[in-house]
């Protein structure tokens, strides 16, 4: 019951966030969407703010433990990007917050995390270092969050699917030819 009424709390914050700033909700808004009293709220969280930590903490999570195979970088993107596909005014509300950095935490923390599975994917055979695998995967998930936060500042205008759809191209056209420029490199110094 206990897991059921967190999550309860945390998804009524989450469509809460669709419609309005985190800044604009309130505690009574909470408890009045999923039906609890004010007491049952703070028994679980001492404010709005941890509500959402946790919510972005228990989705990252799951997605981090999902060992569903996908058949291309463009699919596990859309499929690990479905809270911002799902929720994009929730997430912009959060991005436009002062609590920003709760969104970007996750943001970086999922993309990394699948990003470098298909970088060690592609370096099978080479010769890199460690250092060079965590330059790529940085390299590529920088490019995919920025392109999110780009999308976020400029109001969401285009298709997200789109904009992922693109990067997922990029990354397959230029993923081995930066290996091999790194690689290369290696050998003349």
């Amino acid at each position: 019951m206990a897991k059921f009424t967190r999550q309860a709390i945390m998804y009524s914050t989450l469509k809460l966030l669709q419609v309005k700033p985190i800044d604009k909700i309130t505690v009574r808004d909470i408890c009045d969407q999923c039906e609890l009293t004010r007491n049952t709220f703070y028994y679980y969280f001492s404010d709005i703010y941890e509500v959402v930590e946790e919510l972005l903490k228990f989705e990252k999570d799951k997605s981090l433990s999902e060992q569903q195979e996908f058949d291309s970088l463009y699919d596990e993107y859309l499929q690990k990007y479905h809270l911002v596909l799902e929720y994009k005014n929730a997430v912009y509300h959060l991005y436009n917050s002062k609590n920003r950095d709760m969104i970007l935490r996750y943001l970086y923390d999922i993309t990394d995390d699948f990003v470098e599975k298909y970088v060690r994917n592609e370096v099978r055979g080479h010769h890199l270092s460690e250092d060079d695998i965590h330059f790529i995967t940085r390299f590529y998930s920088c490019s995919m969050v920025g392109s999110i936060l780009r999308w976020l500042q400029e109001g969401m205008k285009d298709s997200q699917e789109e904009i992922i759809y693109k990067i997922s191209m990029v990354y397959q056209a230029t993923i081995q030819t930066l290996i091999q420029q790194i690689e290369a490199s290696k050998k003349t110094n």
